[in-house]
């Protein structure tokens, strides 16, 4: 079945207004915010994220952010790509920083742990399944505690397009709380099958949202969002998905080893934080 999108609603104008801003998120569960990151912190991130790329052997010495393609996400070392990328720059630098306290409303700590994103088009790929790689409609409150209060913050560091794809979100799919997740075995990570939410989970009633982005733009949404990734399956000229994600809690939260801990140094222990849900292993440390 082919997914129909609406559009993220532009949350833009609310920023300054307190009630209306915290109106919208309550109701919606997400923050659509054009153009309030520094778009020179967010291209500088882009050329470090091209750097690694070129750096590992994935794409020839002289590639630009314009003429970027690789042949395989999952044939290049993502936590060899994390030395490159600088991301906790653009997430803790001061204009950066406002942002994130005007959405919430107090100050902010922001989780040391990015998830980096470098898709290249599968258009023409063989078979119809999206890509592995990507992730299921899921919920990061399941992957990621131990408290909830946290929201993720996903932006682009290229523009994204109905072909390059994004991530969609099931508006107001918070107010449900909780989901089950079960295994998909047609998304994996890291060699593990991936959680995500059943169909019979997901009510009819719950639009999926998805519009165009550019470097400067971002999504704020709650824990218990309801969310998947858009596959690249753009052509004639195919680009490249490069986009970062974190996530920003009130500074006053319980600050647990999935906001404490690097990805880098998280993806080595299956025991602890995120890597356990994805791997299935039973721990009582998040």
């Amino acid at each position: 079945m082919t997914d129909t999108f609406s559009d993220y609603a532009d949350c833009t104008p609310l920023i300054d207004d307190r009630e209306a801003l915290d109106r919208f998120y309550d109701e919606h569960g997400y923050l659509y915010l054009r153009g309030v990151l520094d778009r020179d912190l967010v291209r500088t991130a882009a050329e470090q994220m091209l750097e690694g790329l070129i750096a590992l052997g994935h794409a020839a010495p002289g590639t630009t952010l314009e003429t970027l393609t690789i042949e395989s996400f999952e044939a290049v070392d993502e936590v060899a790509m994390h030395d490159y990328v600088k991301y906790d720059d653009l997430w803790n630098h001061p204009s950066t920083l406002k942002v994130w306290e005007k959405a919430f409303g107090e100050p902010v700590f922001v989780f040391k742990s990015t998830t980096i994103r470098y898709y290249p088009s599968a258009a023409g790929a063989a078979g119809s399944e999206e890509p592995h790689f990507l992730t299921p409609l899921h919920q990061d409150g399941f992957y990621i505690g131990p408290n909830k209060d946290f929201r993720t913050a996903w932006i682009p560091l290229l523009p994204t397009t109905p072909g390059t794809g994004g991530v969609a979100l099931a508006d107001g799919s918070h107010k449900k709380g909780p989901r089950e997740h079960v295994v998909t075995e047609n998304f994996r990570r890291f060699g593990h099958p991936v959680r995500g939410i059943p169909a019979e989970e997901f009510g009819a009633d719950e639009r999926l949202l998805f519009s165009p982005m550019e470097p400067g733009d971002v999504l704020l949404f709650h824990a218990y969002m309801c969310h998947k990734s858009i596959p690249n399956v753009s052509a004639d000229p195919a680009a490249m998905r490069m986009s970062m994600d974190t996530r920003v809690q009130p500074a006053t939260s319980h600050r647990g080893f999935n906001s404490l801990t690097p990805w880098p140094e998280s993806a080595k222990d299956a025991s602890k934080g995120i890597l356990s849900k994805i791997t299935g292993t039973p721990t009582t440390i998040e």
